[in-house]
């Protein structure tokens, strides 16, 4: 059994949430859809599936982005887990009827978010607090949530930062993977008149890096740790092991 990753652009790999799935001895199979790679067929051999960030738009026609959007949905109807991350959020989202829009203006660089009522108790979410400094990239948002969706974590310009459909799919709309270089490189690729028309700058947002960096990292490698021991535990993929119900640290 593997993880099937997605991958959408070189400039969005799975960071800390790749580190984390190596560490706890996860089989991952990656398709890299900007080098050309297929989608599979079906999710035979398939214990979850995670869907990265990328520039293109869930609402996009090409055939890659419904057949992506099928096997998300063919995923949650069987109960396979799926965390959609930034454009792999939107997937998630419009995949089970929400729905997804451009937004005013691009939510770019360092944004605070907050736990809603249910992400203060939410599986993933646990011993990270209540409010977290996280970095966005993305000009289009969730603006509806699937039916049963609930929001866990929220924001102002982007309602919807992170949402649960049951108990094994979610979607987080900004970049708990990304790494510190990731972060620094995104930031050197936004242009000048672009960060300006989001109200920042270059130079703002590397020093909000200095400052939030580490502290995000901390929190994603714990949110990562969680999603390996509740969302593709050992025993989804070898029948016969138990995984863990408490993390201790």
């Amino acid at each position: 059994m593997a993880i099937l990753l997605i991958q959408h652009s070189r400039h969005s790999e799975a960071g800390h949430l790749g580190e984390s799935l190596r560490s706890f001895g996860q089989r991952v199979r990656t398709v890299r859809l900007h080098e050309g790679d297929a989608l599979p067929a079906d999710l035979d051999d398939v214990h979850g599936v995670v869907s990265l960030g990328g520039p293109q738009s869930a609402n996009d026609g090409d055939a890659w982005v419904a057949h992506e959007q099928a096997l998300m949905r063919e995923a949650h109807e069987r109960k396979i887990p799926v965390l959609g991350l930034c454009l792999g959020a939107q997937m998630l989202a419009k995949a089970l009827g929400g729905e997804v829009t451009k937004m005013a203006g691009p939510e770019i660089g360092w944004v605070k978010v907050r736990a809603a009522s249910i992400g203060v108790e939410d599986a993933l979410f646990v011993g990270i607090g209540w409010e977290q400094s996280v970095f966005s990239s993305h000009g289009e948002h969730v603006s509806k949530l699937p039916p049963g969706g609930t929001v866990v974590m929220k924001g102002t310009a982007c309602p919807v930062q992170a949402f649960r459909v049951g108990p094994w799919s979610y979607g987080i709309q900004y970049h708990p993977e990304w790494t510190r270089e990731a972060i620094l490189a995104e930031i050197e690729r936004w242009p000048d008149a672009e960060l300006a028309a989001a109200g920042t700058s270059r130079d703002a947002m590397r020093r909000a890096t200095a400052e939030h960096a580490e502290t995000a990292a901390r929190n994603a490698r714990r949110m990562f740790e969680l999603a390996n021991l509740m969302l593709f535990p050992a025993s989804r993929q070898q029948p016969g092991l138990v995984a863990p119900s408490v993390v201790h640290h």
